[in-house]
């Protein structure tokens, strides 16, 4: 069994898109069919608190299932995932903050953001003039964790007013959900 863990925002507001993306009567029955692990979690997590990486994963491999295997679709249900975990993950103080911050001052911070919210897996960045490229390297552990982390980026560079026009995702699918490297492009004007 994996010892990395994951802060337990990701399990809370994992649990919330499903619910307000899949309504109450279906969020209802997929929260049936998960483990007892993540049902005793969903009841015990706190937002800073650290929860087994496999809870976060089982609640990415359900939203990746609400797109009833269309990986197109589900690639932008986890997106979209990860701009609603963004919005947790940015409190009050650090919305303010990425108001000042450019996509550089971003960069440079980002491989320490992941540190505070994961024990395992590392993240690197480069920036351009136009775009951000963003490796996860030692992502065996975390399920999903690449489309998550787009939305994440995307919603961060919103916040510091660029427009991501476009982005590109390369070493993830639905086949091979936790690649153990993998890398992605977010561009902006």
């Amino acid at each position: 069994m994996s010892n990395v863990e994951v802060r337990g925002y990701t399990v809370l507001k994992t649990a919330e898109y499903i619910r307000q993306t899949a309504g109450e009567q279906e969020a209802k029955r997929i929260f049936n069919t998960f483990s007892p692990d993540l049902q005793y979690a969903l009841g015990s997590a706190t937002a800073a608190g650290w929860q087994p990486v496999a809870i976060s994963s089982e609640l990415f491999r359900a939203v990746a299932a609400l797109a009833k295997g269309n990986e197109e679709k589900a690639k932008q249900e986890l997106v979209t995932c990860g701009k609603f975990l963004a919005s947790e993950a940015t409190n009050t103080f650090l919305k303010l903050l990425m108001k000042v911050l450019t996509p550089s001052m971003f960069a440079k911070k980002l491989p320490s953001l992941w540190s505070r919210d994961a024990t395992a897996g590392k993240f690197s960045v480069d920036v351009f003039d136009d775009r951000i490229v963003c490796r996860l390297s030692e992502m065996e552990a975390f399920d999903h964790i690449a489309p998550i982390s787009v939305g994440y980026v995307s919603f961060s560079l919103e916040a510091m007013r660029k427009h991501v026009d476009r982005w590109t995702l390369h070493g993830w699918s639905l086949a091979a959900p936790n690649p153990a490297e993998s890398t992605f492009e977010l561009y902006w004007r």
